[in-house]
């Protein structure tokens, strides 16, 4: 009986301290043998074997909700099931998200989720606040705006974090998988490439680039907007290369140090994950209900799906942005980066007790921030529904009604086969009109019942306006709506007669 407890003694005290002392979420995976955990089951140790299963078990479970729904997502999608259809991008991306990485494991033998938890956390994270940056910049430029987002404030915060902590994860596990590839289908298990020298001259020259690219950005965005998608590249990444130069391996620390060591895998790999994912972004966005649309100078008649076709030559340039910054934000936590491995993460010290404290206080109010700018000029329209829209006329019977047939959104009321009988007729022919046009470009209920006091029912009258008298008759009676949505809602109708 005391060898068995001095057994059980030996083997729980590893695991204990791989829990209390963090790691970076490797899990009893890497502290406990297999061996080791043979014995505890031959001993009896039901406890202790359950307590080294359970971090195998979060992923799995993960990749198993990833399997199960991407397809089932797709259906969602594609039926438009409520309440899952309004909120479909997060459900389309956290499933490819797991997919992803379910796939990166079995081909490189490991994954974030699998071996380093924690990061994918981080990344997760920080993911909201980096594309937020965008949303900034986008206050400026007005390249795109969202329709349709959440009715209640609640949920649409929710939401935002739950859509915008994808954008980091879903490149870089496309990025992983890329690299995997490579790893497998090239001779030398990379692309190399020429090697060259990098000195303070050029990291100055190219920190001068990623400033001017901002400053055109900023001040002429008519003419430079595209230069969003490349100055953060280039004011961060000559950073991380030079305070990192000096490292032997540059992957997790520098892009441009890989490069200059010959080693073109990653720069491959991003550009290829930016690619594919901007694929998916705009292939799942085009039938979605809450969804972006841009409003692109020179490039906005000539679109596939939302996007104006040179468009899609972003998104590389987007995923090499993503990396930089995300080195960067590897240089405040000591040099700790989601490539490295579990023992050399934890060889560095971490961002300090008050950075982890500037981070909690700091970041969530740049968000909000942000968001309040957002909402009110990146915002087009919102979700509202079809019974507190029309609550006056309907009276309680008539809201009753809807909610006991689940119409209350407006894709779910246009779906109706007959007219519920506690609802006037002429009423109901009425609403629907004016739910058919909100649903058009994600023009709202709002905008569609304002289109009405102009006597703007149908979409051959919208067809025949010109936008800028009608953005003015809009803005008389107080709705908000920019130009550019204007020429959207009237280009479209035309194509739609």
């Amino acid at each position: 009986m005391k060898t068995q407890n001095l057994i059980r003694t030996r083997l729980l005290s590893p695991a204990l301290s791989s829990i209390t002392n963090g790691g970076e979420g490797e899990g009893l995976l890497n502290s406990q043998p297999r061996a080791e955990t043979s014995l505890l089951c031959q001993n009896d140790m039901t406890g202790v074997a359950q307590l080294n299963l359970q971090p195998m078990a979060l992923h799995r479970l993960a990749w198993a909700a990833g399997l199960i729904g991407l397809p089932l997502s797709h259906y969602w999608l594609i039926a438009k099931v409520e309440p899952f259809y309004s909120s479909i991008y997060c459900f389309l991306w956290w499933s490819y998200i797991f997919v992803a990485d379910f796939a990166v494991c079995k081909l490189r033998g490991g994954s974030l989720l699998c071996d380093r938890p924690k990061e994918f956390l981080f990344l997760a994270f920080w993911s909201v606040p980096l594309w937020m940056l965008f949303e900034a910049v986008n206050l400026r430029i007005q390249n795109w705006y969202y329709v349709m987002a959440p009715w209640s404030v609640s949920w649409g915060l929710l939401f935002l974090l739950l859509a915008f902590g994808t954008v980091l994860p879903g490149i870089f596990e496309t990025m992983e998988l890329m690299v995997g590839l490579i790893e497998k289908l090239s001779p030398s298990g990379r692309i190399a490439g020429r090697p060259f020298t990098i000195n303070q001259w050029n990291v100055r020259v190219q920190l001068g680039i990623g400033a001017l690219m901002l400053v055109l950005l900023l001040v002429y965005p008519d003419d430079y907007f595209c230069l969003a998608w490349g100055f953060a590249f280039f004011l961060t990444e000559p950073i991380c290369y030079w305070k990192r130069r000096t490292e032997k391996s540059q992957i997790g620390r520098s892009l441009l140090g890989q490069l200059a060591a010959g080693d073109n895998t990653r720069l491959v790999a991003l550009l290829v994950s930016g690619l594919i994912c901007g694929g998916l972004w705009e292939a799942w966005n085009v039938t979605a209900r809450t969804k972006w649309i841009y409003s692109v100078p020179f490039f906005d008649e000539l679109k596939l799906g939302e996007m104006p076709v040179l468009g899609f030559l972003g998104f590389p340039p987007f995923a090499l942005e993503c990396y930089a910054l995300v080195n960067f934000l590897s240089l405040l936590r000591g040099g700790r980066n989601w490539e490295l491995t579990v023992p050399e993460n934890r060889e560095r010290h971490g961002l300090p007790a008050w950075g982890v404290t500037a981070s909690a206080v700091l970041v969530p109010i740049a968000m909000l921030f942000c968001v309040r700018a957002a909402a009110g000029s990146t915002v087009a329209s919102v979700s509202a529904p079809v019974d507190y829209c029309f609550q006056r006329e309907l009276g309680e019977t008539g809201i009753n009604a809807l909610r006991q047939r689940k119409a209350t959104e407006g894709n779910q009321f246009l779906r109706l086969n007959e007219r519920p009988p506690e609802i006037d007729a002429a009423l109901y022919e009425r609403m629907r009109r004016i739910v058919a046009l909100g649903e058009w470009k994600g023009m709202g209920i709002g905008n569609a019942l304002a289109l009405e006091e102009l006597r703007i029912k149908r979409l051959d009258e919208l067809a025949q306006e010109n936008p800028a008298d009608l953005i003015r008759k809009l803005r008389e009676r107080g709705q908000r709506v920019r130009l550019e949505e204007a020429k959207i809602w009237i280009r479209e109708a035309n194509r739609g007669k």
